[in-house]
């Protein structure tokens, strides 16, 4: 299943490129930034997030 996901719409996620890498920041309700997680891509840096959450 292919699903195409609006970065734009994710709540409490934020989205950067930095030195050729993705930044994935879960941002509390006050707007700081609680964990990150990296990668070569969205996808490895969001099950990266998921991961340090675990």
């Amino acid at each position: 299943m292919n699903t195409i996901i609006a970065i734009h719409k994710l709540k409490n996620l934020k989205f950067e490129i930095i030195n050729n890498e993705y930044v994935i920041s879960l941002i509390d309700k006050e707007g700081y930034e609680i964990i990150k997680g990296y990668g070569v891509s969205i996808i490895e840096a969001i099950n990266d997030l998921h991961h340090n959450l675990l």
